[in-house]
């Protein structure tokens, strides 16, 4: 009978144990998901938080990859309005473009037909004070001369915030409303130019080569004998002018300056100037439908006298 609650004790002693020790590993199985669980989630937020990192870097390089270098519409400098409006390609024939400007040479024309490669390095601006009174202007433009044109006139740009103005002159210009309908005359929307070429690398590329150099001579600033100096200058060289031999190769030029722009070959056929029997040169012009639209005669000493279709004197003068 002892011996039977020996062995009965034992083994209550042998269950109690096994149960303590199954608790035990339960208890302790437990744990160590619970860490494993802590772990994963800390590996998810680390990694959101880098993706998160690599996201905010990835956007401020895009803000900080602006190509043309603008930074907004509002801030729009001098130079970049002009380096946009430099890339238009309706422009390239009547101003030195964007790509030349870049490549470093241009081919200049003249007015009888010559072409001549020339080289530029940067596109300098001069102040104009003298356009810069003139009447009618649109309203804070500012108006300058370029070292650098196409054709045998004088390019000047003017620049606000709104508008770039391209004018190819060979004569003094007073009055904006003269000019701004002119064939001669150029206007673009910066806005326009904004949206069109906000991305364009080559914007920044031009603007870097477009500088401010010293503004051009003011009439007002000279004194009497200056202007008599000038007065006489230029008589001089209009005496020059008008008993300068007129030939061939001249004769275009001579009626350019009567014009005062180029002839129009867009629009007429000029043909090949002949001399006269009485030493006059002359050519006439047709449209592109082949009709006699007028003529010019050229005397021996410069004056041209242009002619209608009909062979009716149109005007004169040299």
């Amino acid at each position: 009978m002892v011996l039977l609650k020996k062995q009965f004790f034992t083994g209550l002693v042998l269950c109690s144990s096994l149960t303590l020790v199954g608790c035990s590993i339960n208890i302790g199985g437990n744990s160590d998901d619970e860490k494993s669980s802590n772990n994963d989630q800390k590996s998810e937020s680390t990694s959101k938080q880098s993706n998160n990192d690599t996201s905010n870097d990835q956007s401020s390089n895009n803000e900080d990859n602006n190509e043309s270098g603008i930074k907004n519409e509002s801030n729009i400098t001098e130079q970049q309005s002009i380096a946009m409006a430099m890339l238009e390609p309706n422009l390239e024939s009547k101003i030195v473009t964007g790509d030349e400007l870049l490549s470093g040479k241009y081919t200049q024309t003249f007015g009888a037909g010559e072409k001549q490669e020339q080289d530029i390095d940067t596109l300098e601006l001069s102040e104009s004070p003298q356009l810069n009174k003139m009447k009618n202007k649109p309203e804070g433009m500012k108006f300058y001369g370029l070292n650098a044109s196409k054709g045998s006139y004088a390019t000047i740009v003017g620049v606000n915030k709104k508008e770039v103005v391209y004018i190819m002159t060979q004569s003094v210009i007073n009055d904006y409303n003269d000019i701004k309908d002119s064939e001669t005359t150029k206007i673009l929307n910066i806005s326009d130019l904004y949206s069109k070429y906000k991305d364009n690398r080559k914007v920044a590329n031009v603007a870097n080569k477009i500088e401010f150099g010293d503004s051009m001579p003011s009439n007002d600033d000279e004194d009497t004998s200056t202007l008599e100096d000038d007065t006489d200058s230029e008589q001089s060289y209009d005496s020059d002018s008008s008993s300068e031999e007129v030939t061939r190769d001249n004769v275009i030029d001579k009626v350019e300056s009567y014009e005062g722009e180029t002839l129009d070959t867009d629009t007429y056929t000029f043909k090949e100037p002949e001399k006269t029997d009485e030493g006059k040169w002359g050519f006439s012009f047709e449209d592109k439908d082949g009709n006699l639209a007028g003529s010019y005669v050229i005397d021996e000493d410069g004056e041209v006298t242009e002619y209608d279709e009909d062979g009716e004197e149109v005007g004169s003068g040299y």
